[in-house]
Formats: C-alpha cells, sequence, structure tokens
C-alpha cells in the first residue's frame, strides 16, 4: 500500500507544474488589468490569466473582421481577396487607412472605413441572420442604423472564452460557411511564421472606452498542434499599451508550448 502511495505521490509531483501553470503573473508583469485564455486544441486543457474575466463580455472591436470577413466572403459581398476600394481622400486616424485597400489589406491593416462599406452593402438584414447562425458572443448588432457601427460601439459583445470557441469551430472547419471561404480568412489571419510554426490572430481596439479595451485572439500552430488564445486588456493609456497585447500572448505562448517567435 505504502508503495501504491509513494508511486502516486511521485506522479502528482510530475503533473503539478503543467496542471498549476497559470498565467496571472504575465498580466501583473505588464502592468494591466484583463484576461488571457490559451487552450490546446488535442485535448481541451486550458491556461488563464485574469481568470475571473474570460466570461465578461466586451465590445469585439476589429476582432469582429474574422466572422465578417467570411460572412462578407461567403455572401459574395466581396469576391476576394484581391477585391479593391479606392481611397476618397478622407483623412483617417492611420496613415496606412489613407490610401487604396484590397481586401486582404483591409484585413491586415483593421482599415474600418472599408469593412463599413463592405458592411454596408451586405445590409443588416442579411448580417443579422449570419450572426444568429454562428452563435457569436451575445448575437445582438442593434437596429438597421447600427450596421456599419455595432462591432466598434455595441451592442454586439463576447467574451474571451466565447472568442476561443469560435476560434475553434474556425480552426476545424466547422462554421456554417465553405471550406474555401473559411481556408481564404485563415490564410488572411497569418502573423507570421517559421520553422514548424504559423501564428494567426487579429488584433482589436475598442478605442473611447472608459477605459479603451485592446483585445488579441488567434491561435499558433506548433509541430503538429494547435493553441487557441484570446487576450483583453484595459487600456487607460493605449498610447503606451496598444502593444502590449501581442507581447502578452507571446510571452504565454512559449510558456505553455515551448515555441518561440
Amino acid at each position: 500500500m505504502k508503495r501504491h502511495l509513494g508511486l502516486l505521490a511521485a506522479m502528482l509531483m510530475l503533473l503539478a507544474p503543467a496542471q498549476a501553470q497559470e498565467l496571472d503573473h504575465l498580466l501583473d508583469e505588464a502592468g494591466v488589468t484583463g484576461t488571457i485564455l490559451i487552450q490546446r486544441v488535442s485535448d481541451g486543457r486550458e491556461w488563464t490569466g485574469g481568470a475571473d474575466r474570460a466570461d465578461a463580455r466586451f465590445i469585439p472591436a476589429s476582432t469582429f473582421k474574422i466572422p465578417n470577413s467570411l460572412i462578407l466572403l461567403q455572401s459574395g459581398a466581396v469576391s476576394g481577396v484581391d477585391d479593391a476600394l479606392v481611397w476618397d481622400g478622407t483623412q483617417h486616424a492611420f496613415a496606412v487607412w489613407n490610401q487604396d485597400q484590397t481586401f486582404a489589406d483591409a484585413f491586415q491593416r483593421s482599415t474600418v472605413w472599408a469593412y463599413q462599406h463592405w458592411t454596408r452593402q451586405l445590409g443588416h438584414e442579411a448580417m443579422s441572420r449570419q450572426i444568429a447562425a454562428l452563435d457569436y458572443g451575445n448575437g445582438d448588432i442593434g437596429e438597421a442604423g447600427l450596421v456599419d457601427r455595432f462591432w466598434l460601439d455595441g451592442p454586439l459583445a463576447i467574451n474571451a472564452r466565447e472568442q476561443v470557441g469560435f476560434l475553434a469551430r474556425l480552426q476545424a472547419r466547422t462554421l456554417p460557411f465553405d471550406t474555401g471561404t473559411m481556408d481564404t480568412v485563415i490564410a488572411m489571419m497569418e502573423q507570421g511564421s517559421g520553422d514548424g510554426w504559423t501564428l494567426r490572430g487579429k488584433t482589436g481596439w475598442r478605442f473611447g472606452g472608459e477605459p479603451d479595451i485592446g483585445w488579441y485572439v488567434g491561435w499558433l500552430e506548433f509541430e503538429g498542434e494547435s493553441w487557441l488564445f484570446a487576450l483583453n486588456i484595459d487600456m487607460p493609456d493605449p498610447a503606451s499599451q496598444v502593444r502590449l497585447r501581442a507581447g502578452i500572448v507571446e510571452a504565454a505562448l512559449g510558456e505553455v508550448s515551448g515555441w518561440t517567435r
């Protein structure tokens, strides 16, 4: 009996570091309030930081460009990644917005005006049906007059756990879209790649909040495994904090998977 108890204790000691590993210290070291959730696809194992916030919903901001891109492509409102819009000369907050935009450019640059144009073309009724079919966050896109603002100002909202659940279905190609549509958007999400790894994701920045909210969601493909992630943080000083999103996520992915960029 003692021998069996000793073996059990030894096994528990070996398992303890992996099972206890959490990510709160990364948020603390960055000096931010927020949450990060990482899920290993093969077995559903999760790591969290700021776990009490993982189920709190926030406006998705530009992370909504992932489902929006799927919807626009599937519906035909956008013909493909090279579909282009001509800039009308209106000055916007970011220099990369002040030029013509292909669909792929607008995704990578988070060009709000381009996505607003394409979403207005799709229309409120079609968007409402698509969001209901996706089971995305609270599913609320508001009245018709909000068709080009609902992901920027609300009422659409989603939490980190729901983001990971949505991404899991996209990564597995089980969303209600053609496989080719999902493959196109997944390719657009690439944030970097190297020997044995590819990082895919989308940032988001909810402007004008109290405070602003920063998002980063996506997944890492590394040595035959996938690691889904969703982070949101308060950004009371966005100019100095907006770059923290990727840094926190990449540090967390490195801790749980052994990956380095």
